[in-house]
C-alpha cells in the first residue's frame, strides 16, 4: 500500500515523514512515537497528519469530530488526567482500526502522570498508539523515551535565524508597558534556547554595529551581558527585564 497519496499540509522534514510513511506501509508501526525538537508547531501538525494516515481518514472526514484520535493540549497534565486517558485507550476503537493519542508538552506533565503511562508504554494495546510531543528528552523520564520511537524535529537554522531577527525589531519598537508584558513568554523558555536566541542577536547587532549604526553598540554590550547572565544561572526574569528595557 503506498501512503504518499496523503499530502502533508508541513514543508520539509522529508526524511521524517518518508521514514513515517515507510512504517505505515509495511505495518511496522512503533506502539509509541517521541517526536521531540523545538519546531514545537510543526511537530504537532504532522502527528495530527500521521494520526490520520494511521487511521485511514479520508479528506472529507478529516475535519469532523473523531472520538478515535485524542488530542491533549494541556499544560502541566496531571495523574488523573493520565488515568482518564489510559482508560479511553483500553477501550475499543469506536469506528477505526486503532485508538491514537497524541499528548503535547509532554515534559510539562506531573511526575507521576509521566509514570503512570509508563505500563501502557511497557505493555502497549494493539488498538491504540501514543504520540508523545516533546522539546527535548532531557526532562523525560529514561524509561518512557527507551520505550518510544524517537524522531526529531528541529527548526532549520536559517529559519530560526530570521525569526530571531524579527524578534529583535519588534522587540526594540515596542513601548515600555508591553516589553514588560512580553517578557512573561521568553522567561518560560529553557535556559539553552534563551542562550541561542541571544547568540543570534549578538550577532545581529555585532552586524549592524560594524555596518556603521554606533546606535547598536549599547544593545551589543547589554546583550553580552545578558548572555553571560544566563551561563551563570543568574534569574532569567531579571536578565530579562534589563535587556528588553534597554534595547533600541
Amino acid at each position: 500500500m503506498v501512503y504518499s497519496k496523503y499530502m502533508w499540509s508541513v514543508k520539509g522534514y522529508e526524511n521524517q515523514k518518508l521514514f513515517l510513511e515507510n512504517a505505515l506501509a509495511n505495518n511496522k508501526l512503533a506502539h509509541a512515537y517521541l517526536f521531540t525538537g523545538s519546531d514545537r508547531e510543526t511537530k504537532k501538525q504532522l502527528a495530527v497528519e500521521f494520526a490520520r494516515m494511521i487511521l485511514g481518514v479520508s479528506e472529507e472526514e478529516k475535519e469532523r469530530m473523531n472520538p478515535d484520535l485524542i488530542l491533549i493540549d494541556q499544560t502541566k497534565m496531571k495523574i488523573e488526567e493520565m488515568r482518564t486517558l489510559i482508560s479511553e485507550l483500553s477501550l475499543k476503537p469506536f469506528r477505526y482500526q486503532k485508538k491514537v493519542a497524541i499528548i503535547q508538552n509532554f515534559e510539562d506533565v506531573t511526575d507521576e502522570a509521566a509514570s503512570s503511562i509508563l505500563k501502557t508504554l511497557e505493555e502497549p494495546n494493539n488498538s491504540s498508539l501514543i504520540i508523545l510531543l516533546s522539546r527535548n528528552q532531557k526532562s523525560l523520564l529514561p524509561t518512557i523515551v527507551s520505550r518510544c520511537q524517537s524522531i526529531y524535529f528541529n527548526i532549520p537554522k536559517q529559519k530560526i535565524e530570521n525569526e530571531n531577527m524579527e524578534s529583535l525589531k519588534e522587540i526594540s519598537k515596542l513601548p515600555v508597558a508591553q516589553r514588560i508584558l512580553s517578557i512573561k513568554g521568553y522567561a518560560e523558555k529553557e535556559t539553552e534556547e534563551l542562550q541561542s536566541l541571544f547568540e543570534d542577536w549578538i550577532s545581529i547587532e555585532r552586524e549592524s554595529l560594524l555596518s556603521g549604526n554606533v546606535e547598536k553598540y549599547l544593545n551589543l554590550q547589554v546583550l553580552l551581558d545578558s548572555l553571560v547572565g544566563l551561563k551563570q544561572n543568574l534569574n532569567k526574569k531579571l536578565i530579562l527585564e534589563r535587556l528588553f528595557l534597554t534595547l533600541k
